[in-house]
């Protein structure tokens, strides 16, 4: 009898030991502006989360490991654990059903290529970067109402309803840069109120932009950077547009009607521009000064030339000056769009140290 129970004794703290050694409770393994992070984290499949324990922190960030299918229960698990804000690079998420209960969430460099969004469910969040992935399609992201910012540069998107962005009416900045974009549709006037960053860099557009259904009063910073642009309507740019005060349309072959349009907008607004100088005949306002070459009109002719050289010279300096300003305020945008506290208010304000 003594025998028997010592061995269920035995069996007993055997199971304790063994239960104790299958829970994986997770621990901060450095803090970085506030920001938990979590190395080479493994969550394989559901079953997993049966062992796993999260840090309750507002903010987790999970880099490299794995975690192929971000689900509704690691969503749950994070929310039980009181996370508000995640972050998650190179940890191989290619599918993620997105959490209703986190309002900040960064996913980059993960190969992802899904996100499962319910049209059912009313979603707080309101900075979401998805950016350097693989998603092709973003129609359901139209759900995302609440939205301040939405980051999806470098991805594989290659066609954009902006009906999909016309419910965000708090969206501040919106950034596609980076994709295989070919065409921007729209059929009804979007009425952004709050845009002020829209970044089109680095795509495939040719001249379909649907410009003329854009209803964004505050556009403040406009690039159409390194697309394959000839020809843009500035005079709804213009209408559009009052208080544009950046706009990057370098990289493009623009055709020179669209080319001194644009000129004569950014001189008379006092806008920061950057756009390839094209060899473009004088227009007519400057040909005019301009008389033929002939013997009686020689030193009048020689002095009008050297008029317009000079004038050509100040001008060659403004530019030059002007794109400085813009690669030093590209750069300052960089270093911000890094940081929560870009869009952020006072009350919310956090910090990405990712």
């Amino acid at each position: 009898m003594r025998l028997l129970l010592s061995l269920t004794g035995v069996v007993l703290i055997c199971h304790q030991l063994t239960t104790a050694l299958l829970v994986k409770q997770y621990n901060c393994d450095n803090y970085v502006l506030s920001w938990c992070q979590l190395h080479n984290v493994s969550i394989r499949s559901d079953k997993d989360l049966q062992s796993v324990v999260f840090p309750k922190v507002q903010q987790v960030g999970f880099l490299n490991g794995s975690i192929p299918i971000f689900s509704h229960l690691i969503n749950l698990s994070l929310f039980n654990a009181g996370v508000l804000r995640v972050f998650a690079r190179g940890t191989t998420v290619n599918r993620l059903t997105l959490p209703n209960t986190i309002e900040q969430l960064y996913f980059r460099d993960n190969d992802m290529f899904s996100v499962e969004i319910d049209p059912n469910v009313a979603y707080s969040m309101r900075y979401l970067r998805i950016h350097v992935n693989k998603l092709r399609d973003i129609t359901n992201f139209k759900q995302l109402k609440n939205l301040v910012e939405l980051n999806l540069c470098e991805n594989l998107i290659e066609h954009v309803s902006f009906e999909i962005f016309a419910e965000m009416k708090q969206l501040k900045q919106l950034l596609l840069c980076g994709n295989r974009i070919k065409t921007i549709e729209a059929t009804i006037n979007i009425n952004l109120p709050n845009l002020y960053h829209l970044d089109l860099s680095s795509n495939y557009l040719f001249n379909q932009t649907s410009l003329e259904f854009w209803n964004f009063p505050r556009l403040g910073n406009l690039s159409l950077r390194d697309n394959l642009i000839t020809n843009l309507n500035v005079q709804i740019i213009a209408q559009r547009f009052k208080v544009l005060k950046i706009l990057d349309v370098e990289h493009n072959s623009l055709d020179c009607t669209t080319y001194r349009n644009m000129l004569e907008l950014v001189r008379q607004r006092s806008i920061i521009y950057n756009v390839d100088k094209r060899m473009c005949s004088a227009p007519t306002v400057i040909r005019r000064f301009v008389t033929p070459f002939d013997d009686t009109t020689n030193d009048d002719g020689q002095l009008q030339i050297r008029q317009l050289k000079e004038r050509i010279y100040q001008q060659v300096k403004i530019i030059n000056n002007q794109r400085a300003e813009i690669d030093q305020l590209r750069n300052n945008l960089s270093a911000l769009m890094e940081q929560f506290d870009l869009v952020v208010g006072p009350q919310a304000r956090a910090n990405d140290a990712f």
